[in-house]
């Protein structure tokens, strides 16, 4: 059923989600967070969590497709998951392990909140707009394996800046990541340049990859000039890593419209026929 206000609060919960990753970021490590600082971010990361619950049980109620009431209980698991290990991120024996998992999280619940909008929106019940996938590798593997790559990238960048691992995985990474985004995008301007949801979504992950690359360009450089502390590279660095939770949602997205428009080639659902 469709609902704006579900929607709209969607969006505001994404906004105060990706505030609070700002937030987050500002106080990771490196930084020199007062106690105050800590525990503000700890209470507006509980009331997103409430906010969160309201938005799941309000999905689950009031939506009739499966699919969507799947993705509510699964943003409301990270949101239970990310608060835990935020809080032990500040108080077990093992900070890094915890601010590890919880730089994974943080984007992870981002990019459901952002899934959910984007699944209770006007232009999704307008339909789909089914296309054939007829390039390779496919642009089904393609949606599959791309949010993977962004996912591990973000965890060798909270590894680094945990100081588990040096910066040269990250580094790497982020050319490998750049090519999966930027061959998954140009296929899609390619082969479906004038579809409603696919071309402005593929264009839209090429801009945030772009800006995102840029952040991660001017962290590194930032951190080259000054000490790890100073606001500069502070900010410049909170700013990368809100890129990189920007990054997975979008890519997620387009992941999702992939899986929701594009069908399988005709090898796959013979192969498919076979196997059943």
């Amino acid at each position: 059923m469709k609902n704006p206000w579900l929607h709209r609060l969607a969006i505001l919960l994404a906004v105060c989600t990706l505030l609070l990753i700002v937030d987050g970021a500002m106080i990771g490590p490196g930084t020199q967070p007062t106690p105050a600082a800590i525990s503000t971010h700890r209470i507006a990361a509980t009331g997103a969590s409430l906010l969160a619950l309201g938005l799941v049980l309000w999905l689950v109620f009031t939506d009739s497709r499966p699919q969507a009431r799947r993705l509510g209980w699964l943003t409301l698991a990270l949101a239970v998951l990310q608060d835990s290990v935020g809080h032990g991120a500040v108080l077990t024996k093992f900070p890094m392990t915890a601010g590890i998992a919880h730089a994974l999280m943080a984007p992870l619940f981002f990019a459901a909140v952002v899934a959910i909008a984007v699944v209770t929106s006007p232009a999704w019940y307008r339909g789909h707009e089914h296309v054939s996938d007829y390039g390779w590798p496919s642009m089904r593997s393609l949606a599959i394996l791309t949010p993977i790559l962004v996912m591990l990238q973000i965890f060798l960048g909270a590894a680094f800046r945990q100081k588990v691992l040096t910066l040269l995985p990250h580094v790497l990474g982020a050319m490998f990541v750049a090519l999966a985004i930027l061959m998954e995008s140009i296929f899609v301007l390619q082969q479906f340049p004038t579809h409603r949801a696919l071309r402005p979504a593929a264009k839209t992950l090429l801009g945030v990859t772009f800006g995102q690359v840029f952040l991660g360009l001017t962290a590194l450089i930032m951190k080259s000039m000054a000490d790890e502390t100073a606001t500069p590279v502070v900010v410049t660095v909170a700013a990368h890593v809100t890129g990189g939770s920007l990054t997975l949602a979008t890519t997620i997205v387009l992941s999702i419209l992939i899986r929701r428009n594009v069908q399988p080639r005709v090898e796959e659902n013979l192969d498919e026929s076979v196997t059943s």
